[in-house]
Parts: structure tokens; C-alpha cells; sequence
């Protein structure tokens, strides 16, 4: 056995049609992911964007929710969960900030390769769309920071990667969670 074989558990035949010797790992610690170049600028730019939605002021809370609904007619605000609805504006935010903070954390050059999953592209789309519809809306205070297509850039990047049939087996450990 050779040196990897030990380090990386059993070897066996080859599979799908690959000659030669394939390696088992654990799925608890791998997984696959689609490699995608980025530029620090980039990052920095979706970074912002993340402040600056955090920064401004939303109806984000149940209780200013529930206070918006009681103005409606009929008396039917209380059918509205506004706890659920708070929940999913909150969702593309959440599902986001540790995608683009683990990236940060791995890209200290000016250009260089981050990690992501097939429903990573979903998750940064849902926040930018978020973004956008706030900032269109006249009533909501929050406006798209002007490094905002550099954040566009990003996404663009992300989703031409994932549509990419290349995918990298890598472990779990630099891989956002």
C-alpha cells in the first residue's frame, strides 16, 4: 500500500469506467463542490452589501410586523404570522453571511478560489433579489452600496462555476458550514 492509501483509508478498483485505483473517504469529512475564481474585490463588495443591509433600519421584527398588519381592514391582520414572516426575510441574510465570511477568510490575495455547493448560487441570488426589491421600494430606507457590481460580478462568477460540470472533492473543514 502506498502512502495515500494509508492516509485516506482503503483503495479499490477503479469506478465508472476509470482505470487504475480509486480512493474511499469518508462522507462525513468530504464532499463535493464547484471551484470558483474570485477577486477580493468582489468579496469585500458582497461584504458590504451584507453591512449595509444589516445597517439599515427594516420591519424586520415580529412586533413591527404585527404593528404594520393591524393597520389592515377587515380585522384580519391576526391570520398573518408575521414571526414566520420575519423569519423568511431574515433567511437569505442568514444563509449568505457565512458563505461570504468563510470566503473572506480564505482569499487573502487579490485573486483566488473559494468553494461552493450547488445551492450556494440559490442562496447569494435570493439575498441580491432581497437587496434589490429594498432598495427599489421608496418606503424602505436601505440603498444598494456603490460597490454593488462588484457583488453582482461575484454572483455572476458563482453561478457560471456551479453550472460547470468540474467538481472538486475537498474536505469539510473549508467549507462554510
Amino acid at each position: 500500500m502506498g502512502i495515500l492509501e494509508l492516509m485516506l483509508g482503503k483503495s479499490g478498483p477503479g469506478e465508472q469506467g476509470v482505470e487504475g485505483q480509486s480512493y474511499a473517504l469518508p462522507k462525513e469529512t468530504h464532499d463535493f463542490v464547484y471551484p470558483v475564481a474570485v477577486h477580493r474585490e468582489e468579496l469585500e463588495a458582497f461584504a458590504d452589501l451584507l453591512a449595509a443591509e444589516a445597517e439599515a433600519p427594516s420591519l424586520e421584527s415580529a412586533g413591527d410586523l404585527q404593528a404594520a398588519f393591524d393597520g389592515m381592514v377587515d380585522g384580519r391582520s391576526d391570520e398573518v404570522d408575521t414571526e414566520n414572516l420575519a423569519e423568511r426575510m431574515q433567511r437569505p441574510r442568514n444563509a449568505t453571511e457565512p458563505v461570504i465570511e468563510t470566503w473572506r477568510e480564505g482569499v487573502d490575495r487579490d485573486i483566488g478560489v473559494v468553494y461552493a455547493h450547488t445551492d450556494t448560487y440559490d442562496h447569494l441570488l435570493a439575498f441580491v433579489k432581497l437587496c434589490k426589491q429594498r432598495d427599489e421600494n421608496d418606503d424602505d430606507p436601505f440603498e444598494l452600496p456603490e460597490s454593488f457590481p462588484q457583488a453582482a460580478a461575484l454572483l455572476k462568477r458563482v453561478q457560471e462555476g456551479t453550472d460547470s460540470k468540474y467538481r472538486a472533492l475537498v474536505h469539510t473543514d473549508i467549507l462554510p458550514n
